[in-house]
């Protein structure tokens, strides 16, 4: 169940499926969880629900209920805590980090993130250990620590050399994922041309399947292109955003499309820029339900 809904978010943003996913917390996991003995929940169950309660924090984010997301956030912790897992404790700390960034909390990101980093130890799999390193990385950035920033990140890129081809939603990390998050590191100090190659990669790496991370990353390219004055490039990978957007359901995507439409509308009587706009237009969307 964690693989399927990790997938589905890839899939499809936040706001599909979580609904099922609060459902099945409450109505099986929880009923696990609450045993008697000798059904006492075992480490690996307490795991795995610790798991599925992270999923649905970043489904509950990306819904645009921040609250209950940490609300979420937290009984992962506890869950975490309880079945003596680092791995999920620290990504789990990492998903807090991510989270106080976009509320404009950079100096609590920062600490998040290096609990992270520290909860997980020197030990921790190479993955992990890269996972929360471009975090912390991203963390600096926004900090305004470029120095430190630029450390991290490339520890982060000397410890996914020694990746191995581990699988699974808390075991892996994609260097789609990795490449993405250089270029919002990159994009946070201002290397704009550097940020659209890491962009760029990110999107070549990508499944088309994955229209989340995917349209989240046209977005940012095509952002960077209009900051770089180059509207024709900028709306080819905003019809590609659009491309995806209409598989997805979720606020972070919804944004990205509202800033679309505020960067463009200068520009609506040039022909690509009325193109994206009216396409735009028509698949434009009250925000889904959560």
């Amino acid at each position: 169940m964690t693989e399927l809904f990790a997938q589905l978010l890839q899939h499809h943003g936040g706001a599909h499926a979580r609904s099922a996913l609060a459902a099945y917390l409450a109505d099986d996991t929880s009923r696990y969880l609450a045993g008697p003995p000798p059904h006492r929940p075992s480490l690996e169950l307490l795991k795995s629900a610790a798991q599925l309660a992270h999923l649905i924090a970043k489904m509950t984010s990306d819904s645009g209920e921040e609250g209950l997301a940490l609300a979420y956030f937290r009984a992962a912790l506890d869950l975490a805590r309880t079945a003596d897992d680092r791995n999920t404790y620290a990504i789990t700390l990492r998903a807090m980090s991510m989270q106080a960034l976009r509320l404009g909390h950079h100096r609590h990101a920062v600490d998040l993130a290096a609990a992270a980093v520290s909860v997980a130890g020197p030990d921790a799999p190479a993955p992990t250990t890269a996972f929360l390193l471009v975090q912390r990385a991203l963390a600096h950035a926004h900090d305004h620590q470029r120095g430190t920033a630029m450390a991290d990140l490339g520890t982060a890129e000397l410890r996914y050399a020694q990746v191995s081809e581990d699988s699974g939603a808390f075991a892996c990390y994609p260097r789609a994922g990795l490449a993405y998050q250089r270029g919002e590191t990159l994009l946070a100090l201002g290397e704009y041309p550097r940020a659209l190659d890491a962009f760029e990669e990110s999107a070549r790496h990508r499944s088309e399947l994955q229209h989340h991370p995917a349209a989240l990353t046209r977005a940012r390219q095509a952002e960077i292109l209009m900051r770089l004055g180059q509207l024709e490039a900028a709306c080819s990978h905003w019809h590609q955003f659009l491309d995806h957007y209409q598989w997805l359901h979720s606020v972070r995507a919804d944004r990205s499309l509202t800033g679309l439409r505020r960067a463009l509308r200068p520009y609506c009587r040039q022909r690509e820029a009325s193109l994206v706009l009216e396409r735009a237009r028509s698949l434009a969307r009250s925000p889904a339900p959560g």
